[in-house]
């Protein structure tokens, strides 16, 4: 049997993009923090030690943490101004788009934040061409422009600054940079969801209609009349939506088989339960479901 092959495409940072200016970590340990790996300080992978050493917190784990966490709010907050009807599922797609390994990476490239990487020489090739590695370093940048700018900036009065004067300074840098991004990827799924609404379009509307409920008759029929039920596999079919094979042994052993795809799940089990229906009707006429 033929397998679909095709999948949603990846949502991409625009080619085009004008990047903001990078904001400046003014601290210098902060700074060094950011750029040096773990592998640079030798932290070892496990540890029963609820606090590390002062050695082993030189590296920028734990700034990345904190970078992640206020990337995410930053983000979060951008989308809600600029689409605050967008669904939750779609709100949810993307945000994880424009925060994920593979856009993060990007913006660190064009950064250049990878060139500035500490870490062994001989590990180094590795580590700025990995995904992982150059998100965890754009995110340990964000901590650290977040913790430079508290404190080393001054308020009115030379009084401190409060960290939610920190995250409006962040927000100078990380909306200009990803509200152009956004744009771009909503583009990108509205471009998606047409495609998708293009073959629910070409579905036949008449099968889809006697199709409702399919699977339930189907399941009854089998557990009381050929002590079994019918099994469904469903797989992602990319913009084609779901593709289900329903197999269903009857009580002398022989399979029957329903495929489908259509744009949702349910829709597709219920498609391919119809189909075995419509066969089973053929030749056993004491079908009744």
């Amino acid at each position: 049997m033929e397998s679909l092959s095709i999948s949603p495409k990846p949502l991409l940072v625009p080619s085009e993009l004008t990047l903001p200016p990078l904001p400046k970590i003014y601290d210098e340990t902060i700074l060094r923090k950011v750029f040096t790996h773990s592998s640079f300080i030798g932290r070892p992978k496990y540890s029963i030690d609820l606090f590390e050493d002062e050695d082993e917190g030189r590296d920028n784990e734990k700034l990345e943490l904190l970078g992640d966490n206020l990337l995410d709010c930053a983000v979060l907050g951008l989308l809600q101004d600029l689409y605050p009807n967008l669904n939750v599922g779609n709100s949810t797609k993307l945000k994880s788009a424009l925060v994920n390994n593979t856009t993060l990476r990007e913006l660190s490239k064009r950064y250049r934040l990878h060139e500035r990487l500490v870490a062994p020489p001989e590990q180094l090739p590795t580590l700025m061409n990995g995904d992982k590695v150059l998100a965890n370093l754009f995110e340990a940048y964000i901590a650290g422009v977040f913790y430079s700018y508290l404190k080393h900036a001054v308020g009115e009065g030379s009084s401190r600054l409060s960290r939610g004067q920190a995250i409006d300074h962040l927000d100078l840098w990380l909306r200009p940079l990803f509200q152009p991004i956004a744009e771009s990827m909503l583009s990108q799924l509205k471009a998606e969801q047409l495609s998708r609404q293009l073959l629910v379009d070409t579905e036949d509307d008449d099968t889809d209609r006697k199709a409702q409920g399919a699977n339930a008759r189907l399941n009854q029929w089998f557990i009381f009349k050929e002590g079994g039920q019918p099994s469904y596999a469903s797989s992602n079919a990319g913009l084609q939506g779901w593709k289900t094979l329903c197999t269903a042994v009857d009580r002398d052993g022989k399979s029957w088989y329903g495929e489908a795809t259509r744009s949702t799940k349910k829709a597709a089990q219920a498609v391919a339960a119809y189909k075995v229906i419509k066969q089973f009707e053929q030749e056993r006429p004491d079908f009744t479901a």
